[in-house]
């Protein structure tokens, strides 16, 4: 297992979101951030935070995620986020 420090960016008005995601597979699972997975509209239809209300409004499409960096464990992936996140 791997763990990731990812950058997902709404296609439409340009807002970012970094986040830590402990990743099974090589394999895209269709995770975005904030417990939203693009292939469960279930995760964001029912919206609990700014993100899946973002989600829910513009569509799991206008989303793209991006792998900033790879890790073996999540204290240096959350150490490294902590790092590269402002207000």
């Amino acid at each position: 297992m791997k763990v990731i420090v990812y950058c997902t960016t709404n296609i439409i008005n340009k807002y970012i979101y970094i986040g830590v995601h402990l990743c099974k597979s090589e394999k895209f699972d269709g995770y975005i951030g904030c417990g939203v997975y693009v292939n469960q509209p279930s995760t964001y239809n029912h919206p609990k935070t700014a993100f899946q209300y973002a989600v829910q409004k513009y569509g799991p499409n206008n989303f793209k995620r991006v792998t900033i960096k790879e890790f073996d464990n999540e204290e240096d992936a959350y150490i490294f986020e902590s790092e590269i996140v402002n207000e």
